[in-house]
């Protein structure tokens, strides 16, 4: 199908004339004509009743016109998605959960929008099981994830590692640090297990987040204590890592399909990510 002549159709369905319609496409009143007629022999259907100077849609072309402007709605979209701009020397679409984007990942984009400025990047956020769906079904060229995918066909590349202590806005013991507005942050089912194994029933929380930026910002305005990023901790003066707390750690490595045509982007990412330690 030539989505010009969809493109024709509604321009003629719109102005009811040839003419009209022509100019508006830039082309001649007989191109418009024979691409009309063309669509008309694809289809088997007469589109329009020809009155000088005024076209009507047939009830066959008004059935037509949701499905011509959706199918041009979705071409768009390819293109958007599938296109480079003529100044663009590749394409990557990168994946990792919303808390790895706000407290690594950013400036790793920003280092890798200045040094190649010739690839083109989407950057999505997702929770780690949608992650791994997305790059199976190659929505997502690469992932960040605890853990790669348990299935063939994928390399992972171990670049890192998370790194959680228990933290907070005043000196504080492990037994009160667990009682006194104790924040739970969702760090994931390895998370919650440790959690569970290693604090057990002394942990009290009474607020439960998935962002490691709302527990901050909840300790910030009324005091208490959660698990957060090492680096995190140790940059911000008023954190205090709680004595004698457990501290959680686990990898996280860089996936990705081994037949993925940008595999020179894609490698060329994960050297620039190696080392991310949170």
């Amino acid at each position: 199908m030539d989505i010009s002549l969809l493109k024709t159709f509604l321009e003629v369905g719109r102005t009811r004339h040839f003419s009209r319609a022509a100019e508006n496409l830039f082309v001649t009143s007989a191109a418009v004509s024979a691409r009309i007629k063309l669509l008309e022999h694809q289809l088997g259907a007469q589109l329009f009743v020809r009155h000088r100077g005024n076209m009507q849609l047939t009830n066959e072309g008004e059935r037509l016109v949701p499905f011509a402007q959706t199918l041009i709605q979705t071409w768009n979209r390819a293109l958007q998605e599938v296109s480079l701009q003529p100044d663009m020397e590749s394409r990557i679409h990168i994946g990792a959960t919303s808390s790895m984007w706000v407290l690594a990942m950013q400036e790793r984009l920003l280092d890798l929008i200045a040094r190649r400025p010739g690839i083109a990047v989407r950057a999505e956020g997702h929770p780690n099981e949608d992650l791994a769906r997305l790059l199976i079904d190659r929505s997502l060229d690469l992932v960040l994830l605890p853990e790669p995918p348990n299935t063939t066909g994928f390399h992972a590349e171990r670049i890192g590692e998370l790194t959680l202590v228990l933290a907070s806005n005043q000196q504080t013991e492990l037994s009160k640090a667990m009682v006194e507005n104790y924040i739970y942050v969702d760090w994931g089912a390895d998370f919650g297990d440790f959690h569970a194994r290693r604090l057990g029933e002394a942990a009290r929380p009474w607020f439960h987040a998935n962002l490691a930026s709302i527990a901050l910002s909840i300790m910030q305005s009324r005091g208490g204590a959660a698990f957060l990023p090492v680096s995190l901790v140790m940059s911000d003066a008023t954190l205090h890592p709680v004595p004698d707390a457990p501290s959680f750690k686990r990898p996280i490595f860089a996936c990705y399909q081994e037949g993925n045509v940008r595999r020179e982007t894609i490698s060329y990412v994960v050297e620039l990510l190696r080392g991310t330690s949170i």
